[in-house]
């Protein structure tokens, strides 16, 4: 990943910009630019992610973030569901913070501040099937130190694990509805399509990210 640095309202948002990550057994395929990924609302999960190099030092982020998407689906609604997490040297995994977003409720309003986006609900705009779209899925307020050694992993989905740690401590109406039908997501990330994470890192520094 390439950090990028933007100040805003006194505050550095640094702005990872990385290739995405499949998991084992991911179909990569289309032209170049874009991962396809087929997400469909069932008990198996496909998520794709992206993650940072090992950070070389302790490193603090506190604030609220924001995932840009440059996306391609083939129905017109679907879910984005992001997870942020610290991976230790171990493997071990701890959940930072999340974002939702429906796909037709990505309207904006005047409201957004740059990592900090502002979705008014008012009304539900069907995606059209084939066009790519922004969809800017706004992370929850959090504060989380990485310690040497430890990377950042953005994890997305369309869809809630049915159990795993962090899920078996919420109450059983805390998932997010599956949108009903199988969809095919193509998530874009070239020159025209910046996809990116807007991150409020307050002190730290990494190595070369991916």
């Amino acid at each position: 990943m390439e950090p990028l640095h933007r100040e805003h309202g006194g505050r550095a948002h640094r702005l990872l910009r990385g290739r995405p990550r499949p998991p084992a057994r991911l179909p990569r395929s289309g032209a170049a630019g874009h991962l396809d990924a087929r997400l469909t609302p069932r008990a198996q999960r496909r998520p794709i992610g992206w993650s940072t190099e090992p950070f070389e030092e302790s490193t603090e982020l506190i604030g609220a973030g924001a995932a840009h998407l440059f996306a391609e689906i083939d129905q017109e609604d679907t879910n984005f569901l992001l997870r942020l997490w610290d991976v230790a040297p171990s493997g071990a995994r701890q959940l930072i913070t999340t974002g939702f977003l429906k796909a037709s409720h990505r309207e904006l309003d005047d409201r957004t501040t740059e990592g900090n986006p502002y979705h008014p609900h008012t009304r539900a705009v069907p995606v059209e099937p084939g066009k790519v779209e922004e969809y800017v899925l706004r992370l929850y307020p959090f504060a989380a130190t990485l310690l040497p050694g430890h990377r950042l992993l953005a994890e997305l989905s369309n869809n809630e694990p049915l159990s795993d740690a962090h899920n078996s401590l919420l109450p059983p109406d805390a998932f997010h509805l599956p949108v009903g039908r199988p969809v095919t997501h193509k998530i874009h990330r070239d020159a025209a399509h910046p996809s990116r994470l807007v991150l409020p890192f307050t002190k730290g520094t990494t190595t070369a990210n991916r």
